[in-house]
């Protein structure tokens, strides 16, 4: 039996916290979040929440402040709350203790490849830019800093991996290399985590098995479409399965670490996205609701 590796630090229905800033994220988090970066779980955390008396009564602000920030402390409405938050662990039919176990020894693994480089191989499932956001005078700039070679599964070590890794790699080395989907190769790298994402740098001694018949994208490709993107601070669950989409970092955010979406098709609002909605039912296609007809002109279709 193959030995086989899952991908503990962002397992999905595991746990919930309905602190007001994960709203975007439907309360889910992942276990990368609440048992490395926030060690919340089972004690919880304490913030304290601004309030104002006079919104929370929906009456007026009489300095027509629609929301409370920190130029309300001196107010005579102002006052915080603590709230005390609990993450919830969702699984019914498994102990929290097992989980841990699981997931302790999921860690002990990345951290025995750290300090060498280890061959990984795959096919490659999407290649996209990495981008971030700088904000400077109220002025947001999207900086391209090179490519993410996307894998849906693959083989780390010799361990089967069976969910998502990525391969980081400059322009110039995608320059070189012509990375596309459906490529399938092989090369070594040394391992890191982001954000609970495995990811893989430092590469090098690429095979490659067989190409894809895509056209590689290359940096003037990118640069060309950052000059009409869109950002969103608003993460739109469809449009991280949108290849337009791309998730960005906000770099020095007062807020702690952030994120936003940067749509390269240039949408203006996510909610109201023709290109997504094109790439869908381009995708689905479509078929004539009655076989009887054999395609002449029919216009009944089923979606």
């Amino acid at each position: 039996m193959i030995e086989s590796k899952e991908n503990l630090y962002k397992k999905k229905n595991v746990f919930r916290c309905v602190h007001d800033v994960h709203r975007h994220f439907k309360s889910e988090m992942s276990p990368f979040h609440i048992l490395v970066q926030k060690q919340c779980y089972p004690h919880g955390c304490i913030y304290f929440q601004w309030r104002c008396r006079l919104l929370a009564k929906r009456k007026r602000c009489f300095r027509n402040f629609e929301k409370v920030g920190k130029e309300c402390f001196n107010c005579g409405y102002f006052y915080e709350e603590k709230i005390h938050q609990y993450p919830e662990f969702l699984p019914e039919n498994m102990k929290f203790s097992d989980f841990y176990d699981s997931f302790e020894a999921f860690e002990i693994w990345v951290n025995s490849l750290r300090n060498r480089r280890v061959m990984v191989e795959g096919t490659v499932s999407n290649v996209s830019p990495e981008l971030s956001l700088e904000t400077e005078n109220h002025t947001t700039r999207v900086r391209f800093t090179g490519f993410l070679i996307g894998f849906n599964h693959g083989f780390v070590d010799n361990v089967a991996f069976d969910d998502p890794f990525y391969l980081r790699i400059s322009s110039m080395t995608q320059q070189k290399l012509k990375i596309r989907p459906d490529d399938e190769m092989d090369f070594y790298a040394r391992i890191e985590t982001n954000r609970g994402r495995i990811r893989f740098i430092k590469s090098g001694n690429f095979t490659f098995y067989s190409r894809g018949s895509e056209s590689p994208k290359q940096k003037r490709d990118i640069l060309d479409q950052l000059l009409a993107c869109k950002i969103h601070a608003q993460q739109s669950p469809e449009c991280f399965t949108c290849f337009h989409g791309i998730l960005a970092d906000i770099m020095k955010s007062d807020h702690g670490p952030a994120r936003a979406i940067v749509c390269l098709a240039g949408v203006e609002n996510p909610n109201k996205c023709s290109v997504r909605d094109a790439a869908n039912h381009e995708e689905k296609g479509e078929s004539c609701a009655n076989p009887g007809w054999k395609g002449l002109g029919c216009h009944r279709t089923v979606r």
